[in-house]
């Protein structure tokens, strides 16, 4: 129910939640010309506000499609597999729009849809100005990054969790995967944070380091693509070093949308239930 009541853009049919409607259908739009920018339409907002921050979101996204890779008998179960699949596919369909998804290399992608800081502008923005999303009317905010490896890794992170979850649907795994990949690159090859230089993101979700996010997303990739240079260095002791799995610290051993050692080091645990890697790994 959550995550119904959370899209944004046009709402399918069957979307169960009866007092939500179309909203937001200009995210992505210049407010000069009307000439689209990009296609953001879509996606989740956040909480009660009607921001798109694309960082915890993709960690929700990598969430749940994990619970699915290893619950999804307990889903059917349930009667809810196909609404979970539902809820992700929501989710990975607008992360593909948030970059050039087709290409193999990228040099940006944007972070967020949507204000939060009421400090400096008289402009109207999402909490300045509560109110229902459908009621929405002003131009939204696109913040675009250049040199954000920790919500590109973690973006692929969920592109490649949830390639898994649609391993039956080869075209779309197949396009996840790729999407995955050319966010990996991005990420490796532009290193720094989404959230430096007093960016809007930094005040609600800002991002300590990114390599975390390389050893989670690194885990990701190689369990969608069998691609054994993923393992090697997500289990490279230097990266491990790095994320803080040696130093503890008074957040160790708390998995979060910004932490995600922990949920790195049980995924890779599961080495032999998602694949076979074979010696050394084994």
């Amino acid at each position: 129910m959550f995550f119904n009541a959370q899209k944004s853009g046009k709402l399918p049919r069957h979307n169960n939640v009866s007092w939500r409607g179309n909203s937001c259908l200009n995210d992505g739009k210049s407010d000069k010309s009307g000439v689209v920018l990009k296609d953001l339409v879509g996606g989740y907002y956040d909480a009660g506000d009607s921001i798109k921050f694309h960082f915890p979101k993709a960690f929700a996204m990598t969430m749940l499609s994990w619970s699915v890779i290893e619950y999804s008998a307990k889903y059917e179960a349930a009667g809810e597999l196909n609404h979970v699949k539902d809820i992700i596919k929501w989710g990975t369909d607008y992360f593909l729009k948030t970059f050039n998804s087709t290409s193999d290399t990228i040099t940006q992608l944007v972070a967020q849809v949507g204000s939060g800081d009421t400090s400096s502008s008289a402009d109207p923005n999402d909490h300045s100005c509560w109110m229902r999303p459908e009621d929405i009317d002003y131009q939204r905010p696109v913040a675009v990054c250049s040199s954000c490896s920790d919500l590109a890794a973690e973006m692929a992170a969920a592109l490649a969790s949830a390639s898994i979850v649609f391993k039956d649907n080869k075209v779309y795994s197949k396009k996840l995967v790729h999407g995955a990949e050319t966010l990996w690159k991005f990420a490796r090859n532009q290193r720094g944070s989404y959230t430096a230089g007093g960016v809007d993101a930094a005040t609600f979700y800002n991002s300590r380091m990114y390599w975390d996010e390389f050893v989670w997303g690194g885990a990701w990739l190689y369990y969608a693509t069998g691609n054994q240079s993923y393992l090697y260095l997500a289990s490279h002791p230097t990266l491990a070093k790095h994320a803080g799995a040696f130093w503890g610290g008074p957040d160790y051993g708390v998995l979060s949308w910004d932490n995600k050692l922990t949920g790195a080091q049980v995924l890779l645990t599961r080495l032999r239930l998602f694949l076979s890697p074979g010696y050394p790994y084994e």
